[in-house]
């Protein structure tokens, strides 16, 4: 084991159960939280392409129903 590793256990084995949850917690909800912003840009991005080289018949009717700003 590399004395890397043996610092990061032995620290991780002086934190509070509850510390180390609230952390992986707070882990789990940014990582999800940036999953989805990643996927709706790349969604945007790729609907935008199919919409620029009118890939998708009839995309521009459903657009052009929708408000605008």
């Amino acid at each position: 084991m590399t004395p890397q590793i043996e610092r990061h256990l032995k620290a991780n084995m002086t934190m509070k159960k509850r510390n180390i949850m609230i952390a992986n917690f707070l882990g789990g909800l940014a990582w999800g939280l940036g999953t989805v912003i990643g996927a709706t840009i790349v969604a945007a991005v790729v609907i935008s392409l199919l919409n620029y080289f009118n890939f998708v018949p009839g995309f521009d009717q459903i657009t052009n129903q929708l408000p605008k700003r």
